[in-house]
Formats: structure tokens, sequence, C-alpha cells
């Protein structure tokens, strides 16, 4: 299955659907992407989906879109992550929020949702 970001714009929020697999490279470059389409449509709040992700993601992989969230994304933008639970273990979430980003992960969809739209 080839890679794929699919973007559909929410009343509050703009959703990024991902699919295939998803490497160090394209994971950057979707990063760089999801910035460039929140801006042009004016979204701060970002939700990404990762369901449709093919692999397993890496350590290093997660580890460095963690730092490049953060460097990209700073604390101007909130960004919650649903996938699949067996896929969690929290360190891009712990990288990014180290560094200063508004980033957390969930396996449920609709608490990513409350907690991305929560105005607290």
């Amino acid at each position: 299955m080839s890679y794929g970001v699919k973007f559909k714009m929410r009343p509050n929020y703009l959703l990024v659907q991902f699919t295939g697999e998803l490497t160090t490279k394209n994971a950057f470059d979707s990063i760089e992407r999801i910035r460039y389409e929140a801006d042009q449509k004016n979204y701060k709040l970002i939700l990404l989906d990762l369901r449709g992700v093919t692999n397993l993601i890496s350590e290093m992989t997660r580890f460095y879109a963690g730092e490049k969230i953060a460097n990209v994304f700073r604390h101007d933008y909130k960004i919650a992550v649903f996938m699949l639970n067996e896929n969690i273990n929290k360190l891009a979430e712990t990288v990014a929020l180290n560094r200063g980003a508004n980033f957390k992960v969930f396996d449920s969809e609709h608490e990513a949702i409350q907690w991305l739209t929560n105005k607290d």
C-alpha cells in the first residue's frame, strides 16, 4: 500500500488522515504539509488519524516526529492524534510536550476530539 495523507475540513478543526507505511522522511514531509494546509485554511486545531498506517512506527521515527512537531507547530497550535491502542507508546507525545508543543495521543477518536476542542 502506498503512503498518503488526506485533509478534511471540519467546523472546528482540520482532520488529517494517514494511510500506508509511515517512515521518518514521509512523516517529516507530512508535518510540513500539515502546517502549510492548516495555515492556508486558518486552523489552529488539528486532528491526526493514524489508524490507516500499515506499519509499526519505529522508535526513531516517533522521536524525530515529536521534535519536528514541536519545532513546526510550537504552542500556537493544538494537535491530537488517534491511533490503534496497540501502536501507542507516547514517545512522540513526550518528546513534543517536552519541547513546547500542545500535542496528545489517544486511542479513541471521540476522546481526541473532546481534548482538542476543549477550551481549558
